[in-house]
């Protein structure tokens, strides 16, 4: 009779079980670019990567060839050969030449997407699909709501965001609030996942909906001091968030802007000079009840340019093994810029191949405005 106290020890042959090999496969897993999540089983037949619709695996990027790479298992490894790609294929940030072996756990670049060899019971690739799913359904949700580029008018803007795989709080907006004062902003909730993008978009409505009552959306003061009240961080799930708002006027070149614990803003001469930091002192949204935030105006000569981004962009490792610090960033930025790539997908893929498994651990977002008109049609 065994009693409530008895506990039966369970011994299996040869000592502790193991798992059966048909439980465990090899994994290409994209962590980072436009398809993050996106995975494929490596079995006995090769993997063909590239752009073409004809290739296994299939990544729309305009960086990566139509018949980029090829990925196959032999002897027991996993093995990448380069089919003669315009921009390379990088094993642990080498560049490739012939048949090169890709170890598990070691990052794979093939234009602006990671990939990663992982070796995991088929159990937990098919649980994890469902986050993935659910994971890349709100980052092309974000991606749907973000304005496209201004090419031509009193303002120019572009842009580059690229979510991280764990999906971030960055999201943006610009666009006329009427016919004299031209809105932009940036803002980066804290934390990473569903949660933390749901919430930037539940700001990005507000603002976009105008659902602010009673509040003047020119004056970038009185909308975080309203978001602020809005948004305590008590009352959703202890998020605060960190936001750069302005707001710019033609008539007299001035930008009025706020800032709530984000990286200033960055002004660059038409001699690729930095020229000012737009910062503030205020903390973060949602940190600190009945705060009043602070505003300041700026007169913008003609043609600057003014770079907008989150800190993601440069908190990385280096690959030597260095932080990176902000002053370096700013460097970087002249830097691109006289020499005539100082566009923000240039400068994305510059610091990507800085980083340290050339990707970023955080969404990252750059946004660049210049101004060379006097007002809207």
């Amino acid at each position: 009779m065994i009693n409530d106290d008895t506990t039966l020890i369970q011994r299996f042959p040869g000592g502790v079980r193991k798992e059966h090999p048909a439980d465990i496969a090899h994994y290409v897993v994209v962590s980072q670019g436009a398809e993050a999540g996106k995975k494929i089983e490596i079995g006995l037949a090769p993997i063909s990567v590239g752009r073409h619709d004809g290739n296994r695996f299939t990544l729309a990027d305009p960086y990566v060839s139509a018949w980029h790479c090829l990925i196959r298992f032999e002897q027991g490894r996993v093995w990448v050969t380069d089919l003669n790609s315009t921009n390379g294929t990088f094993v642990d940030g080498r560049k490739t030449t012939g048949k090169v072996e890709w170890p598990i756990h070691v990052p794979l670049q093939v234009g602006n997407h990671l990939l990663y060899h992982e070796y995991r019971r088929r159990d937990d690739m098919r649980r994890s699909d469902e986050l993935s799913k659910e994971l890349l359904h709100a980052a092309t949700y974000v991606q749907t709501l973000i304005p496209p580029p201004l090419r031509e008018g009193p303002v120019i803007a572009e842009w580059h965001f690229l979510p991280s795989a764990s999906l971030g709080g960055d999201i943006f907006d610009y666009g006329w609030l009427d016919k004299g004062h031209f809105s932009f902003y940036l803002l980066d909730v804290c934390g990473h996942g569903v949660g933390a993008a749901l919430h930037s978009v539940s700001v990005f409505n507000l603002l976009r909906q105008r659902a602010l009552l009673d509040v003047d959306l020119t004056r970038p003061a009185d909308v975080l001091n309203a978001l602020n009240m809005a948004m305590p961080m008590e009352l959703y799930g202890d998020m605060y968030f960190t936001l750069w708002y302005g707001v710019y006027q033609p008539a007299n070149r001035t930008l009025s802007f706020a800032c709530a614990g984000h990286p200033p803003a960055l002004v660059f001469d038409t001699e690729h000079r930095h020229r000012a930091s737009l910062r503030s002192d205020d903390p973060p949204i949602g940190m600190v009840a009945n705060l009043v935030y602070q505003e300041s105006t700026v007169v913008l000569p003609p043609d600057v340019r003014v770079y907008l981004y989150s800190d993601g962009l440069y908190e990385i490792t280096t690959v030597n093994g260095d932080v990176w610090s902000w002053a370096e960033f700013v460097r970087l930025l002249e830097g691109r810029q006289r020499a005539g790539a100082g566009q923000p997908e240039a400068i994305f893929r510059n610091i990507c191949n800085l980083a340290d498994k050339h990707r970023f651990d955080d969404d990252s977002s750059l946004l660049l405005f210049s101004f060379p008109g006097a007002g809207p049609t």
